[in-house]
């Protein structure tokens, strides 16, 4: 079963139970307002059927908002569910958990399940920037502003594309991992554009980790805001040698610096082994007679044949 049948057969329950459950609570309102709840809950429930998700959490929030059912809770947060935004649907579950009774809660099946699977996908981002009221982006979506201290924000787990901005700063962007149940903190250094210049790396060697000034900015190509003036970069990759290089960066200017990188060979594929020594007196003359032998880097292993070099002095 596909995700949208799997949370449409999940909210069918929860339509029934919200049914079922809330007829005291909706008859404490006026005949009026019970009306026009139960009636937001049936389009909401239509909306559903229909995979519509926004439209149904738009009914769903106006039956909620007369009658604080708990079971329009769970249906809300199937709904996010459908649309991907995780970090909302489990709010709206994790509230249902808590305001629901007993015999409501054990009406869902697999509660527990579902509440496990909508954690691995949530991730918590913690940021902090020297400056107020920017703008945190992941993706295309806006998130939140950063404010005095952290800003702790619940995103969808994965990989995703961190920009923080705001007027009159060089924007702060970066790649950033954000893992389902785990805890993500980025430090955003927001410089003003009147102090600063950009620094893009980029290398002939795919997937090689960029850093500038000691602190990782991403993966090749690598672009970050700096402050202007002189930057040492350097890259990492398993397989080859370190790369180190530094660059000027002028104010408003946007610099590349390509970084090429040497391949690591093996030391075993460079080096002789002396095995064995012999002196020999010939004449007066003392000989050093040095066996050698040279291990193969193609094969790993070493070779049967010897070579004999003499050393004189």
């Amino acid at each position: 079963m596909g995700t949208a049948g799997r949370i449409l057969g999940a909210v069918l329950v929860a339509v029934m139970t919200a049914t079922t459950a809330p007829q005291l609570a909706w008859a404490q309102a006026a005949p009026a307002t019970n009306a026009s709840a139960e009636e937001a809950k049936r389009k909401g429930d239509d909306a559903m059927v229909a995979l519509r998700y926004e439209e149904a959490l738009s009914h769903y929030r106006i039956a909620y908002a007369v009658t604080k059912n708990p079971a329009l809770l769970y249906n809300m947060g199937r709904a996010y569910e459908g649309l991907a935004d995780f970090p909302k649907a489990l709010d709206a579950l994790e509230e249902f958990v808590a305001t629901a009774s007993p015999e409501l809660k054990g009406r869902v099946p697999k509660l527990d399940d579902l509440l496990r699977d909508v954690r691995g996908r949530v991730s918590t981002l913690v940021v902090s920037a020297p400056v107020e009221d920017a703008e945190i982006r992941l993706g295309e979506r806006v998130v939140g502003k950063t404010r005095a201290g952290q800003v702790v924000i619940r995103v969808n787990a994965g990989k995703q594309r961190l920009v923080v901005s705001k007027e009159g700063y060089s924007p702060f962007d970066t790649d950033v991992m954000l893992p389902g149940t785990k805890i993500e903190t980025v430090n955003a250094r927001l410089l003003t554009r009147a102090s600063s210049g950009f620094l893009r790396v980029t290398s002939p060697v795919a997937g090689a980790a960029v850093s500038i000034d000691g602190k990782l900015v991403g993966i090749v190509p690598a672009e970050s805001a700096v402050s202007a003036g002189s930057h040492k970069i350097a890259l990492a990759r398993d397989g080859y040698e370190k790369a180190e290089t530094s660059a000027l960066v002028a104010v408003g200017e946007r610099k590349e610096v390509d970084v090429p990188m040497v391949e690591r060979s093996s030391i075993l594929g460079r080096w002789w082994f002396w095995t064995a020594v012999g002196v020999v007196a010939a004449g007066g003359v003392t000989t050093i007679i040095a066996l050698t032998t040279e291990k193969s880097p193609d094969t790993g292993t070493i070779a049967p044949g010897q070579v004999k070099a003499e050393l004189r002095f």
